[in-house]
Order: structure tokens, then sequence, then C-alpha cells
């Protein structure tokens, strides 16, 4: 009867962890991509400009967030559709995170992703469609604590974010999305010769 209680236990076990990989091995609506952001942050009078660039592939189990400053490489976030890494590149050091149950990125999906509460409280609420790097994106809004968030996604891509609070508003937006690119392994492994923490 131990034995039993015990296989049926560790049945259990490992449906659990693995639903998370079922669910993420269809993060976005297409296979690869590659995704150009600009970024602003603006506080005062003082203005902070960044790029990402977000690759992934196999529906989003891997991804990889590339930062830059200046126009040069300064971190990346990946997923190597198992563990988390973040890269520090002037230091060639990579740090694990964990384990990667959601990848990298924020999946955009307003009926899964926005809690039912949120809504029912007038908290999240759907906005018009708006176009994005070209494509025809959903959006919502999500008011917190911290201000007002604008969402838009295409095919479960988050392609903007615009956060609006008293002293700060930040705006993350897709300008060049390439679809089912040819994204090299390596991109979502930690490169040769770098020492992991």
């Amino acid at each position: 009867m131990k034995t039993i209680i015990i296989l049926a236990l560790s049945a259990v076990f490992v449906a659990l962890l693995s639903f998370p990989l079922r669910a993420q091995s269809k993060k976005y609506g297409i296979k690869s991509g590659v995704v150009t952001f600009e970024e602003t942050t603006t506080m005062g009078k003082m203005k902070i400009e960044g790029k990402q660039v977000i690759f992934f592939d196999e529906y989003g189990l891997k991804e990889c967030r590339d930062t830059y400053e200046s126009g040069v490489l300064k971190e990346t976030f990946l997923s190597d559709g198992h563990n988390l890494y973040t890269i520090n590149h002037s230091q060639k050091t990579a740090y694990s995170r964990g384990q990667a149950s959601r990848g990298t990125e924020l999946r955009f999906d307003w009926n899964e992703e926005v809690s039912a509460k949120d809504k029912r409280e007038g908290k999240a609420r759907k906005l018009h469609n708006m176009i994005v790097a070209g494509k025809d994106c959903e959006s919502f809004e999500l008011i917190t604590a911290s201000g007002k968030t604008v969402f838009a996604g295409w095919n479960h891509i988050c392609l903007m974010i615009e956060l609006t609070g008293p002293k700060m508003r930040k705006v993350s937006k897709a300008i060049k999305i390439e679809e089912n690119a040819s994204v090299p392994a390596e991109k979502f492994r930690v490169p040769r010769g770098y020492s992991i923490k």
C-alpha cells in the first residue's frame, strides 16, 4: 500500500513539474522571431533611452533579451528552455536565476494573464487596437499602486508596455519584428569562456 501511495504522489509531482513546460511550449503564436524595442524613461527633465532585442524559438520556450546602452551590448537575460541566466558581458560572467517556467518575457493574453478580480474591479480594461511595429495589436490597461500601464500585443507577443506613474513615464515599444526568423542556437546558451555563478 505504501508503495502505491508513493508512486501516486510521484506521478502527481511529475505532472505538476511538467505543466509549466507544456504551457510554455506554445507561449507565442509563431515559432520564432526577433523583436527590436526602443525604450524611453522620463523622470522630470531627465530622459534615458535604450534598446533591447528579443530573440525566441520553439514558440517562446527559448528566449533571449539583449540590452544595449549607447550601442554596446551590456546585458543578456536568457532562457535555454530549462534554466534562466543573466549575463554581464563586460565581466564575462553568467548568473544562474533558477528554473525557466515562463521564459524571459511577458506573454500578452487578456484572457489568461489578467486576473478576473482586476477586470471586475475596473483595474483592468480592454482598449482599442493599435498598430505597433506594423502589427494590428490588441491592447489593455492595468491600474496599480505604481500607476497606469498600457500593454499591446500580437500573437501573444507583448510589443508595447507604457508605464505612467506620478514621477516617471517608461515606454518600451517594438519598432521591428522578424517573423519565423532563423535564430542561432548560440543565442540561448551562455557564451564559451564565460564563468557561471
